[in-house]
């Protein structure tokens, strides 16, 4: 029997949870069947992990035969295990849809499937917490089939195979997506030191909000507004991953189609398309996903290409690297309105973040070309009907929080998560839902002179004190002073209530 024979039907003796299971760091050398025989992959023959296994089968009596392999007939191998019927696949299916209509039910974000030898965990991020799933630990076999049907036989945007020995990333096809009260699903899988961690994003059904909705103050949504009018230049939505980037930046640009009446053409290229904008012509990178370099290229050469589609307004879905950033860039200087993510901490560490991977200096302090920066994050909302008066339960504060509350807040308006474990509103957690805190940056050439000078800190601090700035912090106590956000979660979500104190001097 060849290495490729296995696939139709042999069964692995050496996979998670059997009795010589064969350690993650050795998935790629050698897997064992149950007839006996023990492929190896050529390269590693001699390597001491491969000698040792087969030392460990005599020591225990366990007749084999060596036979060659190569590693990708190896991984087929153990992708394999996870394969089912396509009637087991249905059952699966129908498994991962109710678990997924679970998390749409709680209002979770994501599922996170965690591997390990002995058994599968899931957890559920609600409201930015992680909580353990009680009902959904599963035994080792049956969690890796649950992932292995996922990637395998829900996603129309996948890399190949499910291998869990390899980091990969996946979309769950739109024909599952009606059935489980999702617009978008995003598979994010990597080995762990024993096993694989599967990760799925949620982009579920959302009431459509307007900006303000989600949190955004009166005086940042003319900010946002002045970056629409402007028909030219870069537009730049930060912050760190979860933080509702994606959810912001489509009703914003849904906003700009409506508001010119569906007249204009806005272009999109994304990894992959996630939230439908109603009137945008959305579309996905198409490389392959395994190659870094050629994903590098893909985004460079996507953009030059949607140049020349007749575009008014371009999103480019995240700017990774120099040459999607350069070619972002350039897009921006041949007149076009394009709006962009990166992932940092508050918006004028973009600008920090572009000069470190070698956008030019000239360019990004150009005020013409950089004529928005935007960063958000997400806090969790005090339940409305559990929240409780912090001046009433304020011992239960630990002090040092308790001086900046005092310091930086008006007490009497301070409100703390609920402790109600009966409450129906919030299932006794306290909070319910989440808001917006955010700073937004409309670059003048006199703050771009000084960050081009001083730098990332001094161009804040001439922000806040010459452009009347309002930070994350400020945004955030602002919050905390209505009684929507506690202040604990405010810190642990958002940032510290001195932190303007710290960064700005």
């Amino acid at each position: 029997m060849g290495a490729n024979d296995s696939l139709m039907g042999g069964v692995i003796a050496s996979g998670r949870g059997a009795k010589y299971e064969v350690g993650v760091a050795d998935l790629d050398k050698l897997c064992l069947m149950t007839d006996g025989t023990l492929y190896v992959a050529s390269a590693y023959a001699k390597d001491m992990s491969v000698l040792s296994y087969m030392e460990l089968l005599r020591r225990n009596k366990i007749v084999f035969k060596v036979q060659h392999a190569t590693v990708d007939e190896i991984q087929r191998m153990y992708s394999s295990a996870v394969t089912t019927s396509s009637g087991d696949n249905s059952v699966r299916q129908e498994q991962v849809i109710a678990l997924i209509k679970k998390a749409v039910g709680l209002g979770a974000s994501d599922i996170h499937f965690r591997n390990y030898a002995k058994h599968t965990e899931t957890w559920m991020r609600i409201d930015g917490f992680l909580e353990k799933d009680r009902q959904g630990v599963f035994g080792p076999e049956d969690g890796a089939a649950l992932c292995g049907t996922m990637y395998r036989s829900m996603c129309d945007v996948a890399e190949g195979d499910y291998v869990p020995t390899k980091s990969q990333d996946g979309r769950i096809s739109r024909e599952f997506l009606s059935a489980c009260g999702l617009v978008g699903a995003r598979i994010a899988t990597r080995p762990m030191d024993y096993g694989n961690e599967v990760v799925l994003r949620l982009l579920t059904r959302h009431k459509r909000q307007t900006l303000g909705e989600l949190g955004y103050l009166d005086r940042q949504l003319r900010d946002l507004h002045r970056m629409t009018e402007r028909t030219r230049g870069i537009n730049i939505f930060s912050g760190e991953t979860g933080s509702g980037k994606s959810t912001s930046l489509e009703v914003l640009l849904s906003d700009l189609l409506a508001r010119h009446k569906y007249k204009i053409k806005l272009q999109t290229i994304e990894d992959p398309p996630e939230y439908v904008i109603p009137g945008a012509v959305q579309t996905p990178i198409l490389c392959d996903k395994r190659d870094p370099e050629e994903v590098s290229r893909e985004w460079a050469r996507s953009i030059s290409n949607v140049l020349r589609l007749d575009p008014d307004v371009i999103m480019v879905g995240e700017m990774r690297d120099v040459d999607s950033a350069v070619a972002t860039f350039r897009a921006a200087i041949t007149g076009h309105g394009v709006w962009t993510t990166l992932h940092t901490f508050d918006a004028h560490a973009s600008l920090q973040r572009l000069l470190d991977i070698g956008v030019d200096i000239n360019l990004l302090t150009d005020a013409s070309i950089v004529t928005g920066l935007i960063n958000q994050s997400l806090a969790a909302k005090n339940c409305e009907h559990c929240r409780r008066p912090y001046l009433k339960y304020r011992h239960e504060v630990h002090e040092e929080l308790r001086e900046r509350i005092e310091l930086y807040c008006e007490p009497d308006r301070v409100f703390l998560k609920g402790n109600d474990r009966g409450c129906p509103h919030c299932n006794g957690r306290g909070y319910k839902g989440r808001t917006v805190i955010a700073e937004t940056v409309v670059p003048t050439q006199a703050m771009m002179n000084v960050f081009k000078r001083d730098g990332k800190a001094a161009a804040r601090k001439y922000w806040v004190e010459h452009q009347k700035g309002v930070t994350k912090a400020q945004h955030l106590i602002y919050k905390i002073n209505e009684g929507i956000i506690d202040p604990h979660l405010g810190e642990q979500m958002v940032c510290s209530l001195d932190e303007d104190v710290i960064t700005l001097g």
